[in-house]
């Protein structure tokens, strides 16, 4: 059989390109699958996919590409065929029309899919004859506005299925749309098996994941986070994800003076490694149709805490056994959901092994064989057609030639520091490659190669030991096959960084550092190692503002023993004779609290953007160290850890009476701007700026 998915684009990250290709992947194995995304608007894929799925893009709106289509005239034309009140309408246009038209008139697919609303109309209008053509609902009936579903009328109706992602919305398609020729049902999402290790709720973190949209809600969150951190503030939250309510989300955590409690984490892909680092899952979400990170998070055995929403939720959580369920829009409520789990360990890990059998039912092979069933009683008799092997799927069992070489792997960063690197299909890979190592390299400043060498065990693992030499910066993973001169970077699939998380807690603080994080490299998928190498180093820590002035905080690492007063060394970027020296406090043996005064750093501004580079003289007469933050599992420090702003009055000549002016001409008052940032190596800096 030929099945062929609709969907607006797979080239990017969100539920319906997830459960699009776990259901596509479960299917390749016994069926021919393509997938035919409208709108290509990067040159790869945000999620890894099966070689043996056939992908079509039929246009091409990435304008970095000299292909793009963007100024085709007839792409200025509106589309006739799509619906006028779906929201991705103006995206769409008679040239998108006649492609998906000309798609599938040439086709042979024995079932064709249509992923949203204006997708459905397309599959209604363009299937080929004798096709057996379904329509998905990712959303839900109340989503749409009236205007669209009676838009969609009579396409629905053209329909053998339209299937929900859950029964509650799907009675509620029965009751309002009158379709005798068409079957309503739901068949939930599919999540297939995390390739990492459940979770082990040993830490103090929150983890939420979705689309910075309004309808997740995510400002009820923070604010119900900011009575967790009330009681305990050693707790983190980490949200995942991108959208256009970042900005928005970020002023609300700096509101409730969160900055150093919760962290926006930017898109991740995949997200099981995320999901394994927490304690607690979260959701706050007004509307959810499904709730498909609420089903990641289980089979990753997290307990969940989620608003009773329409409609998913209720039908995938098990109130009291597996997660929490709290009235959506209270944050009172999700704080004292989120405290009872954080207070109550033995519940926590209750429900978290609870979760883990419960979510099971959505997996792939499950989901795969009810769309199956669908399929042979809507009369598709198609014989199983299973895809064939294409040149750029796995490499062979045996011989293998270079264009072959692809090798794939996952890496876990241990607890004690050492890094597991196994391969995926191992025993395939020994076959045609014995005596395969993996290499990680960098190129020194001299332009000469630095390399380690590790083999791999016949069980396709190499490791690579807590402490080994690594010099700081980055490296970059090869397989290599010594016999047959074969070498490639390490495709990665994923890398379980949770031992790079708890660096602090095997650290002693009277050696030095060295920290080696993997990651996966984007967006070639590729396993890299960020190393950090320091004899000694000043970690930054808690950071906040107080009136014009911020606030720095952190400890010393390293075989010295601090005395006396600390002392904060400020030294202008491409000036470091010009520094200012600030007195700092102890707290503790190796602690400092540090007052980084506004007005000084205001009147002494030179540029638009002043930018000084942070040394801490820990004891009196020895030499500065650099103060950075290294110690944690995010490679890029800048985005994460954002924190409020001082601003302080412009100095000028007049000052007082300059004000006054501007009080009664109504004007803006000049002000100056002092931030703490992380720059590209995560150093410490503060930027001055007019604001």
């Amino acid at each position: 059989m030929k099945i062929s998915f609709l969907i607006h684009t797979i080239h990017g990250i969100g539920g319906t390109i997830r459960t699009t290709l776990n259901l596509a992947e479960e299917l390749v194995d016994r069926h021919e699958i393509e997938i035919v995304s409208i709108f290509r608007h990067r040159f790869d894929t945000a999620f890894d996919i099966d070689p043996r799925i056939t992908l079509v893009d039929l246009f091409n709106n990435n304008r970095k590409s000299p292909g793009c289509e963007l100024e085709d005239p007839r792409h200025k034309e509106p589309a006739e065929a799509f619906p006028r009140n779906e929201a991705r309408y103006k995206e769409y246009s008679r040239l998108i029309d006649e492609r998906v038209r000309d798609h599938y008139a040439d086709s042979d697919a024995d079932v064709v899919i249509g992923t949203r609303p204006g997708l459905v109309a397309y599959v209604a209008q363009f299937a080929p004859g004798g096709a057996v053509v379904i329509g998905q609902e990712h959303m839900t009936h109340n989503h749409h506005k009236k205007a669209l579903r009676e838009e969609m009328r009579p396409f629905l109706a053209d329909l053998d299925a339209f299937v929900t992602v859950s029964e509650g919305d799907a009675e509620v398609w029965r009751r309002n749309v009158s379709l005798p020729d068409t079957r309503i049902l739901s068949i939930p999402n599919s999540v297939p098996q995390p390739a990492v290790a459940p979770a082990d709720l040993d830490g103090n973190l929150v983890v939420a994941a979705g689309r910075l949209s309004r309808e997740k809600q995510y400002e009820i969150l923070i604010k119900a986070f900011a009575k967790v951190v009330a009681k305990h503030p050693d707790w983190h939250l980490r949200i995942c994800g991108w959208g256009g309510e970042k900005d928005n989300l970020r002023r609300h955590i700096l509101k409730y003076k969160l900055a150093n409690n919760v962290q926006l984490m930017g898109p991740r892909s995949p997200i099981d490694p995320e999901w394994v680092k927490g304690s607690i899952a979260v959701s706050t979400s007004r509307h959810e149709s499904f709730g498909m990170t609420l089903v990641e998070a289980m089979r990753n055995g997290l307990p969940v805490v989620s608003t009773d929403c329409d409609y998913g939720p209720r039908e995938i959580i098990t109130a009291g056994e597996d997660g929490l369920v709290v009235p959506v829009g209270k944050a009172d409520a999700v704080a004292r959901a989120l405290l009872t789990l954080i207070e109550d360990e033995q519940l926590r890990r209750s429900m978290g092994k609870a979760a883990i059998e419960n979510s099971r039912r959505f997996d792939p092979a499950a989901i795969a064989d009810r769309y199956l069933d669908l399929f042979a009683e809507l009369g598709v008799e198609a014989p199983v057609r299973p895809a064939p092997r294409t040149e750029s799927a796995p490499a062979p069992a045996a011989g293998g030639a270079a264009g072959e070489f692809a090798p794939v792997a996952d890496c876990v960063a241990e607890a004690d520091g050492s890094l597991t690197v196994s391969l995926l299909d191992a025993e395939a890979m020994f076959l045609a490659y014995p005596g395969l190592r993996l290499i990680c390299s960098r190129t020194r400043a001299d332009g000469t190669a630095d390399e380690r060498v590790y083999p791999f065990t016949r069980a396709g693992t190499a490791v690579i030991p807590a402490g080994d030499e690594f010099a700081e910066g980055r490296w970059t993973c090869h397989a290599e096959h010594p016999a047959g001169s074969l070498r490639a970077p390490l495709g990665c699939r994923s890398v379980d960084q949770r031992g790079s998380l708890r660096v602090q807690d095997r650290m002693t603080l009277g050696t030095g550092v060295r920290h080696l994080v993997p990651y996966r490299q984007t967006p070639h998928h590729r396993l890299e190692l960020r190393s950090w190498v320091r004899q000694v180093h000043v970690e930054a820590g808690r950071i906040r503002r107080s009136g014009p002035n911020m606030i720095l905080e952190g400890r010393v690492v390293g075989p010295v023993d601090p005395a006396g007063e600390p002392a904060l060394i400020m030294r202008r970027r491409g000036d470091a004779a010009d520094e200012v020296v600030l007195p700092g406090t102890r707290e503790g043996t190796r602690g400092f609290q540090v007052v980084v005064p506004g007005d000084t750093l205001a009147r002494r501004q030179l540029t638009e953007k002043d930018l000084w580079d942070i040394w801490l003289r820990f004891t009196p007469g020895h030499e500065p160290v650099r103060v950075g933050r290294l110690l944690d599992d995010v490679v890029q420090k800048g985005d994460v850890f954002v924190y409020p702003d001082a601003l302080t009055h412009k100095p000028r000549p007049m000052l007082l009476a300059r004000r006054a002016l501007r009080r009664i001409q109504r004007r803006e008052q000049r002000l100056v701007k002092i931030s703490l940032i992380y720059g590209g190596g995560n150093e410490l800096l503060v930027r001055v700026t007019d604001r």
